[in-house]
């Protein structure tokens, strides 16, 4: 299928391979062993969650692997599904926006591209509801149905290979799903997969190969989407806010705090860590309306020293309001166990509270 072909679909609404951790050259080959088993300690203790479904209990799942990711490879291509009525209509009455999946208060209709296509194999159904393209990722709702509408017994999230115009990506993932009904037929998973080295303000070609059905399932297939998007809009419309920062952890160890950026998708804090890799850092921040936020990392390259922290309490409506004239920020780190992967949660706050000027 070629690219207007794509476009088009887009408007009318129609094996395991480990990745590098990007610890850098300042870190031995155990000591990002280490921080990466820390970190993924760190996430999994935070952000999974899961309730297993038994007598009409929902059990939703979620995971997060921001920073020492693995990447999901295989398959290549599968044709778009024939159903039977009943199945048809069912993923016809499903419109699940990005927002609703994100639990995003703001409303990303301005910025989302509308696929809503359809793939099947071993008797499942995946349909790649919406993309939106941003600065540095690309975030993408679907949903999983039994070819024969039967219910499923536990939430799955099919795994996914992220080609950007031919080339695979390899930067890391994190998402979450629940079912979407009490019938528990449909489930419903958002996931934000990141990008580097890729300017997502253009329009560039994107391929999703699923190739299992869940980490955990031993059902293998050949799902395939290809799409159209750019983010110009989305990051033309980010505010900046300048902070250049800096803080000392201890002797030849500092935090500088650059770029507050914040836009409908979510809100970041953009840092550099210099001197060492083996830090984790976090903002606790407070608008002038009386908001409280917490940042957390997700992102960090031990190549450069670069990372990022994100709002992650936009989910639940926490974002630092829009008519916020200024917002406190206090920084916190912890260091990356010596003896164990055991994360430590002993958070120490770094410097002094500084406020930033919210234009």
């Amino acid at each position: 299928m070629n690219k207007e072909a794509y476009k088009l679909a887009n408007e009318i609404g129609a094996n395991w391979e480990p990745a590098s951790a990007y610890m850098g050259e300042r870190l031995d080959r155990q000591e990002a062993e280490k921080y990466k088993e820390a970190v993924m300690g760190r996430i999994r203790a935070e952000h999974n969650r899961g309730l297993t479904k038994r007598k009409g209990k929902t059990r939703q799942k979620s995971f997060r692997r921001g920073m020492a990711a693995a990447a999901c490879a295989a398959a290549l291509v599968c044709s778009v599904a024939v159903f039977g009525e009943e199945v048809h209509a069912a993923i016809a009455q499903i419109s699940w926006s990005i927002s609703s999946a994100l639990g995003l208060s703001k409303d990303l209709a301005a910025y989302r591209n509308v696929v809503r296509t359809s793939a099947t194999d071993k008797g499942y159904v995946i349909t790649l509801q919406e993309v939106v393209a941003a600065e540095g990722k690309v975030v993408v709702n679907y949903t999983l149905q039994r070819e024969d509408g039967e219910a499923m017994e536990a939430v799955m999230i099919p795994i996914a290979e992220l080609a950007i115009n031919g080339k695979k990506i390899y930067s890391g993932s994190s998402g979450g799903g629940r079912f979407l009904d009490e019938e528990h037929t449909v489930t419903g998973v958002d996931m934000s997969y990141d990008v580097d080295d890729i300017d997502m303000a253009q329009e560039n070609q994107f391929r999703l190969t699923f190739h299992e059905l869940d980490v955990e399932s031993d059902v293998k297939g050949k799902w395939e989407f290809q799409f159209y998007a750019e983010g110009a809009d989305l990051i033309a419309d980010t505010v900046r806010i300048p902070i250049q920062k800096e803080f000392v952890i201890e002797d030849g160890v500092s935090v500088t705090l650059e770029e507050l950026s914040t836009n409908e998708l979510e809100q970041r804090i953009g840092y550099h860590i210099e001197g060492s890799s083996t830090y984790i850092v976090m903002v606790q921040a407070e608008d002038d309306t009386g908001r409280k936020i917490q940042f957390s990392t997700r992102r960090f390259d031990g190549r450069n020293g670069d990372g990022y922290m994100q709002n992650e309490e936009m989910t639940d409506g926490g974002r630092i309001a829009d008519n916020a004239g200024s917002v406190s920020l206090k920084l916190y780190a912890t260091k990356l166990p010596e003896e164990s992967g055991q994360m430590s949660h002993d958070y120490v706050q770094i410097g002094e509270t500084i406020e930033v000027d919210i234009p």
